[in-house]
C-alpha cells in the first residue's frame, strides 16, 4: 500500500464538510462520513490507478466520487496525497484549486 499524506486543505474541506453533516443530520452522520472517508482514502491508497482524471473540474489530480464529494489525490508508487474534497453541490467553476 502507497502511504498516505493528507494535505491541509482536504483535512480542512473534510472538517467543513463534517461540520454540515453534522448540523444537517447529527453527530452520528458526521461519524459514519468520516469513517467512510478514511476507508476510502485506504483503498485508494491500495489500488494503483484508481480515479478519473475525466470528473469536470479544473485540477490535473485524479478524482474520485464517495456519495455527494470529489475527493481529488496525486500518486505514484509510493505515496498518495489526498489534496481537496469537494461536494459535488458546489458549482464546478467556482472551486479554485
Amino acid at each position: 500500500m502507497r502511504q498516505i499524506v493528507i494535505a491541509p486543505s482536504f483535512d480542512q474541506e473534510a472538517e467543513d464538510i463534517g461540520v454540515y453533516i453534522e448540523g444537517r443530520f447529527g453527530d452520528s452522520a458526521r461519524r459514519d462520513f468520516v469513517d467512510e472517508l478514511r476507508a476510502t482514502c485506504t483503498r485508494i491508497a491500495t489500488l494503483p490507478r484508481i480515479g478519473t482524471f475525466k470528473h469536470g473540474y479544473d485540477t490535473l489530480s485524479a478524482g474520485f466520487a464517495l456519495e455527494h464529494n470529489w475527493i481529488f489525490f496525486d500518486y505514484d508508487d509510493e505515496v498518495v496525497n489526498f489534496v481537496h474534497i469537494v461536494s459535488t453541490s458546489r458549482d464546478k467553476p467556482s472551486v479554485a484549486f
